[in-house]
């Protein structure tokens, strides 16, 4: 059939009726309104997405919000954890953090705490904090196509994969956390420094003589004197708390926290294996508080040439020992004194009270890796402030451990002998032509170290 309207008018025979077929030809031809027809649709297109954008902009917005309450409460939950070991309590400060940052479990969401995780890649590794936040998002067009709400969900995992980068805190923050002199040497080639302090002369060196070879050394204020080599001091950092929060210990004066108490003992001499206590003067006797326990002494107390709990593998090699009876805690109330050669497997020596004393000693302490002192070898808490000597003379120091001294300043002198600890925390440090080894505890006992850093892994 010929489609051209010339050609079917002239088909059409001509009379009364051949006009009505121009008018209606005519109409068929004529292209008024179809703006108008093509404007409706695109305004309903228009429309549509606009809805869609909308909506979406609603549920997106609402997904930040769930995923910064997600990672707010893996974050809480991982450092409970972390202190507490228990799934429970983890739980609890997760979703309270959930709850702070407007999602509470039960209410206006749905919170999940999982350790370890229940899903990704780190399905099942213990110390690892899965949160996941869901929460229902009522639409607003789309519900003309069926869709009321829509729920969005937030996961995060949190945990503690890697071990601290610093391994020696000095938290004074005022004055010169750390001073060097003369022929001194600080090796911590695996870890740094960090210097609280935002004093002008936090960093105080004296002579060209020494070296301080760490990863880093970083602090709040500034530095005075010649510049350390080969690692350089960085300034301006910013101020951060104890990593290890405030620990106390027992108190011989009153007995609170000690197993045993000792009032009578002065010189304790001998090797002590068996757990218990029955008197200290001799190795008769039983003289060591054992796992998690602590022995308390009130009298000033020198050690000459004690050895406390039993050492079988690698003993003298910080980090690969194997503790076969540890010999808990050792509590001075009133100073100690280190005489000879003397050592602790398995535990700690805290100085509750009056000064700690090595002289020329030798002296070897392997931190246990639980309880109150997890990972602290010689300990004088906050509230001891005594010059905590650890390095005088031709004496050697070896801590699989950490020095804990926030009161104090830890002091070390002569260059005939040294010290090898595995961290240290302390009010300031002053080495004075001495040799002071760090190798980092943390990486050495990434499983027990409390000195742990909670990253975000998922």
């Amino acid at each position: 059939m010929r489609e051209d309207g010339n050609q079917i008018t002239n088909a059409i025979p001509r009379g009364a009726g051949r006009g009505k077929w121009n008018r209606l030809l005519s109409g068929w031809k004529n292209e008024n309104g179809q703006a108008i027809v093509f404007g409706a649709l695109g305004f309903c297109t228009v429309l549509a997405f606009t809805a869609f954008a909308v909506d979406m902009g609603l549920i997106f917005q609402v997904k930040r919000k769930v995923q910064i309450a997600a990672d707010a409460a893996a974050m809480a939950a991982a450092q409970d954890y972390l202190y507490n070991q228990s799934q429970s309590s983890a739980i609890t400060a997760g979703k309270t953090a959930s709850s702070t940052n407007g999602y509470t479990d039960g209410g206006n969401a749905t919170v999940t705490i999982n350790e370890p995780p229940a899903a990704g890649p780190n399905i099942g590794n213990t110390g690892m904090v899965e949160a996941v936040v869901s929460t229902p998002v009522s639409t607003i067009f789309a519900k003309l196509v069926g869709y009321n709400s829509m729920t969005v969900e937030g996961r995060a995992v949190a945990g503690m994969p890697t071990a601290g980068d610093a391994c020696i805190w000095l938290m004074n923050p005022n004055g010169a956390d750390l001073q060097v002199q003369g022929d001194y040497d600080v090796v911590a080639t695996n870890c740094g420094i960090y210097d609280n302090s935002s004093a002008s002369d936090s960093v105080s060196v004296t002579g060209n003589g020494g070296t301080v070879n760490t990863a880093f050394l970083d602090t709040v204020g500034t530095a005075v004197g010649q510049q350390t080599q080969p690692t350089p001091v960085t300034t301006g950092t910013s101020p951060r708390s104890n990593p290890w929060g405030n620990i106390t210990g027992p108190n011989p004066s009153t007995g609170a926290g000690c197993t045993y108490t000792d009032s009578t003992d002065t010189v304790i001499s001998g090797t002590f294996t068996q757990v218990g206590y029955s008197g200290c003067g001799s190795s008769t006797g039983a003289c060591m508080p054992g796992a998690g326990q602590t022995l308390c002494f009130t009298n000033a107390v020198t050690l000459s040439n004690a050895t406390f709990g039993a050492c079988s593998t690698n003993c003298t090699t910080p980090g690969g020992e194997t503790i076969t009876t540890s010999a808990g805690t050792l509590v001075f109330g009133n100073g100690v004194t280190v005489s000879g050669n003397v050592a602790v497997y398995g535990g700690a020596i805290d100085v509750q009270s009056g000064s700690f004393s090595q002289g020329n000693a030798n002296l070897s302490i392997v931190a246990a890796t639980s309880g109150t002192f997890n990972g602290i070898g010689l300990m004088q808490p906050a509230t001891n402030t005594n010059l905590l000597q650890v390095q005088f003379g031709s004496g050697n120091e070896t801590l699989d451990g950490y020095i804990y001294a926030p009161g104090a300043e830890v002091y070390l002198q002569d260059h005939g002998g040294g010290i090898a600890v595995e961290g240290l925390v302390a009010n300031s440090l002053y080495d004075k032509a001495s040799t002071l080894t760090v190798n980092s505890y943390d990486l050495l006992h990434p499983t027990t170290s409390l000195n742990r850093v909670l990253t975000m892994v998922e």
